[in-house]
């Protein structure tokens, strides 16, 4: 049927539709008809008219009916069912079209019957109503506006008599269901649905997957893959979910052809057979693997392969690394890869954590050491190209930077592609970060094709361990590479000390020793091992290590033994670098001392560690900790303790019980340094080294080559400032002085200085704060000024004492006449009572006047001229 086309915007005359409406309502309905049916003649576009034309011809049906015109009424419904209306956004016309279908039905010769089923049905006399539908189907006599009634009548009749039924009278009634044209997508065909699925547990013969093709995705409700709820508020899995299940057991090839079938939430529906196929792979294994649990892995591959990441296949991926183990172990490395890294999630990533607290580590992690552990089993062609997998160690490199393991496996990977040069870098940092493994200067000597450099990193890997057990293997590649250099009196020793070894622990001697014996059989050694050998090579193999490290400078500043008893050394920068190291580890630490100066090559190793919040709710802290780690070590020329700062003190108090000097800094750090020996008395000026070193955590300042040194040299480098004299008390023989607001203030004795100022002068104050308990707040400290130098200064500070001019006006405790006044204010300035009688001010008075600060945001006035 045509579109409508519009009426002129400008025509107001009365439409047609509405004529035809009116002349329904006043039930002239074939005046209506003839009315519609000429102007449709015109004009087939009108989709109103055609409308009204369609009310008017339902309501003639209706009529012709009640007169028991059954075939004219039937005519009319076929002329009914030849209009074709647009249902989608418009209700009326999907109420009209529902209106025709149910008409259709009543015009029927069989209405009467399918009238009885229905009330048999809502009575619920099903099986009555379900014969009466059949009956009618079976000759043919059902119309397609029954079909729904009987779809209904066959799935309660399944329900009902489903324990009486055998599987061909089952699947009887379900072929009945599918030929029939109800609505579909539908609750009465997901439920018919229902029933196959819960059928297909109890009948072998009945083949889900091949009714699920006959009953046609397409079909599918959206509420089809949503879970629900029961009364009780427990999960009920969706139709799909249940699905899955049930599916997952039958051929691959079959369970992927339907799910192309799918329209929409594909994903959804293979998600939900990857977790059924988990278990199903669990299950396989529970009582050992056998050649079906390998081709089930096989086919989750290959299910899997176009499906995005998820929490099932990170769980089959911990089935898999938990399976191919031991002798099995090969077979991962093509799993792995099948499985496809990229869908790595990052909870992947994250240490796991276990029901009772503990930590594994990540799923990630642990399939890089399963597929490590893969490659010593396969050749390289099974290999092919191990690109992918060296990427995906480098990513792994940046998620979790401290992991040793995955950089050192990173470097292997290389040696095995034959990628040197990307090797000879990674080892390089190997050998600063964990140059204490003799394994890591083994695998560098990989990448080498000169011999000479081989024989270097081999020599240096054997001198770092000492347990034979673990180095049968490097005597033997060192031996070959020593006959190579043509250096057959030191094969021969690497190769003696492999056999004896071998042969003591009754291990089977390895047939090509015999074979380099022979090469060397016209030399005999002169020593029985190859010590000068190696000492002559660890320091070649060093430098080609440590060639991108530059020296630094350190000094030896403590010697103690740990809990081993060894003598360990800490060394210093003065700055940041601190560490210890054995004094056995490198040549001359034995005979060094303190203060001397060490040049080292130092790998500075960074960590980041993890620090939990101290709530549940705080998320963790991310610390680095940073540590040195000594590689070479040479006596530097540079003089003892040059390289530590100077810094200058004063020695204020000697606790000689304890024989302990307390120092001031020069920045007012109070320090403490054990004596042996008195040589220092109180009020020494000192020159001293110092550095900073963890104990226990906590960085402390130490002091070393302290030594008295000259007042004059030392004064210089403490706090200087001028100061204000705020007040004198002679009879005391002291004087306080003012350093200005928010700082310190202090006092000189008279036996301190020869200086006899008066208020209102400024000295000159060389001196350290320190810090005493505050007797009017117990538990408190105040801070306190010691003077070290005070002299008089032609230097002023106009922060502390003021020239200013204004009205002085008198104050008087109680006001009596003739009263002497008590104290004055020159605006903001306090004026004593005593500098008024100094002055003989008995009024008040404009003045200039001098003032000097005493702390706490005041001020005195000292000297007025009127």
């Amino acid at each position: 049927m045509a579109k409508f086309s519009s009426h002129n915007k400008n025509d107001y005359s009365p439409r047609i539709s509405t004529e035809i409406y009116a002349l329904r309502r006043d039930g002239l309905l074939d005046d209506a008809r003839q009315l519609a049916e000429d102007y449709l003649q015109k004009n087939r576009t009108d989709i109103d008219v055609l409308k009204a034309y369609a009310w008017t011809l339902i309501d003639i049906c209706k009529r012709e009916q009640q007169k028991g015109n059954i075939e004219d009424a039937r005519k009319i419904s076929v002329l009914l069912s030849r209009m074709h209306f647009e249902t989608q956004f418009d209700e009326f016309a999907e109420m009209l079209v529902r209106k025709i279908q149910a008409l259709r039905l009543m015009v029927n010769p069989f209405y009467a019957q399918i009238q009885e089923a229905k009330e048999l049905s809502q009575k619920g006399n099903n099986d009555k109503a379900w014969e009466i539908l059949t009956q009618l189907s079976e000759d043919g006599n059902l119309p397609e506006e029954a079909h729904e009634s009987y779809g209904w009548a066959i799935y309660r009749y399944l329900r009902d008599h489903i324990a009486q039924l055998d599987s061909i009278q089952v699947r009887t009634q379900l072929k009945n269901y599918i030929y029939l044209h109800n609505e579909r997508p539908s609750m009465l065909h997901s439920q018919i649905l229902n029933f196959a699925l819960n059928y297909s547990k109890q009948d072998g013969n009945f083949k889900l997957i091949s009714f699920l093709k006959l009953w046609n995705p397409n079909n599918l409700r959206l509420d089809d893959f949503e879970d629900s709820r029961s009364n009780e508020g427990k999960t009920i899995p969706s139709l799909m979910s249940r699905i899955a299940k049930a599916i997952v057991d039958y051929p691959l090839d079959e369970i992927q052809e339907f799910v192309r079938l799918i329209p929409y939430r594909k994903d959804d529906f293979i998600e939900m057979i990857k977790k059924h196929f988990f278990w199903k792979l669990y299950h396989s294994t529970e009582g050992g693997v056998s050649s079906s649990t390998w081709e089930l892995f096989n086919q989750y591959i290959e299910l899997s392969n176009d499906t995005p990441a998820s929490t099932s296949h990170s769980k089959v991926l911990g089935l898999a690394e938990r399976t191919m183990k031991e002798n099995n172990a090969w077979r991962f490395y093509d799993f792995f890869r099948g499985w496809n890294p990229e869908k790595l999630r990052i909870a992947d990533w994250q240490e796991e954590k276990g029901d009772n607290g503990e930590v594994y580590k990540p799923l990630a992690i642990k399939s890089l050491r399963r597929v490590k552990e893969a490659l010593e089993n396969l050749s390289d062609e099974q290999l092919g190209d191990l690109q992918w997998l060296i990427d995906l160690y480098g990513i792994a490199i940046e998620k979790i930077p401290d992991d040793d393991w995955n950089i050192r496996s990173k470097a292997l990977l290389h040696l095995r592609a034959g990628q040197q040069a990307e090797a000879k870098d990674i080892y390089k940092k190997l050998c600063q970060k964990m140059g204490e493994k003799y394994y890591i200067w083994s695998e560098f000597a990989d990448c080498w094709e000169d011999v000479d450099v081989k024989i270097a990193f081999l020599c240096k890997a054997l001198s770092l361990e000492k347990n034979e057990d673990f180095i049968g293997k490097i005597r033997m590649e060192l031996a070959q590479q020593l006959i190579k250099s043509k250096k057959y009196a030191n094969a021969v020793v690497e190769l003696d000390q492999y056999k004896k070894h071998y042969a003591e622990k009754g291990w089977r001697i390895d047939s090509e020793v015999d074979a380099l014996l022979e090469q060397c059989s016209s030399v005999t050694p002169a020593s029985d091992n190859n010590a000068a050998l190696y000492a002559e090579n660890i320091s070649i193999a060093e430098e080609y290590a440590y060639e991108d490290i530059s020296f630094t400078e350190v000094v030896l500043v403590d010697k103690w033994k740990n809990g081993n008893g060894k003598t360990m050394i800490v060394f210093v920068d003065g700055k940041a670098i601190e560490f210890a190291t054995d004094k056995k580890r490198f040549p001359g630490l034995s005979d060094s001392h303190k203060g001397q100066v060490w040049k080292f090559k130092l790998y500075k190793d960074e960590t980041i560690r993890t620090i939990p919040g101290n709530y549940p709710w705080q998320q963790p802290k991310k610390e680095t900790v940073i540590q040195y780690i000594p590689l070479t070590a040479i006596p530097s020329e540079t003089a003892d303790w040059f390289n530590l700062p100077i810094q200058y003190g004063y020695v204020q108090y000697i606790n000689t019980e304890k024989k302990v000097y307390h120092i001031y800094l020069t920045d007012s750090t109070l320090v403490y340094e054990h004596y042996e020996r008195k040589e220092l008395e109180k009020g020494d000026f000192v020159k001293l080294r110092q550095y900073k070193k963890k104990v226990k955590e906590e960085s402390k300042t130490f002091l070393c080559n302290v030594q008295k040194c000259a007042e004059d040299e030392a004064i210089e480098k403490f706090k200087c400032r001028i100061a204000a004299v705020d007040d004198v008390n002679n009879q005391r023989k002291l004087f306080h002085f003012v350093l200005g607001a928010k700082q310190a203030s202090g006092i000189l004795h008279y036996d301190q200085t020869d200086l006899r100022p008066s208020v209102g002068d400024c000295i000159k104050i060389h001196y350290f704060v320190k810090e005493i308990s505050d007797k009017k707040n117990p538990g408190k400290q105040k801070k306190l000024v010691e003077v070290l130098r005070a002299e008089l200064t032609d230097g002023s500070n106009s922060d502390l004492v003021k020239r200013f001019s204004g009205n002085l006006e008198l104050k008087y405790k109680d006001r009596y006449d003739g009263e002497e006044p008590d104290f004055a204010f020159i605006g903001n300035y306090y004026v004593h009572k005593t500098i008024l009688e100094k002055y003989n001010i008995t009024s008040n008075c404009y003045v200039n006047a001098k003032a000097v600060y005493t702390g706490d945001g005041n001020w005195k006035v000292y000297e007025i001229e009127k």
